[in-house]
């Protein structure tokens, strides 16, 4: 998985609860990179399941729940960070279906 995901959820977190709950779940985890993710990087998707597995634990919310606005987030920050990705979608799920035509060999 590629590494921006990593970012953009450690980012999530660090908003929208605190840097040091973070630093708590890198911790608590039993991850091969340390936590230490480039943008560019790819990593073990575990890694990911891992940290959401220990949030839904930390913050009483369910695993589903933290799953689905993490979606919400990186939708958000994906349309910022790659804007012509989205100019000929009307909506998300517009978008979604260009993602599986758009890869080629």
């Amino acid at each position: 998985m590629k590494g921006i995901v990593f970012t953009e959820f450690n980012e999530m977190v660090e908003s929208h609860f605190s840097p040091e709950l973070l630093d708590e779940i890198i911790v608590e985890c039993d991850l091969a990179s340390g936590g230490a993710y480039t943008t560019v990087g790819t990593y073990d998707h575990d890694e990911l399941i891992q940290m959401v597995t220990k949030l839904a634990e930390k913050t009483n919310t369910s695993a589903d729940d933290l799953v689905f606005a993490f979606g919400e987030h990186l939708a958000i920050r994906f349309a910022i960070l790659f804007p012509s990705f989205f100019d000929e979608s009307k909506s998300m799920f517009e978008f979604m279906k260009t993602l599986d035509n758009s890869y080629t060999r």
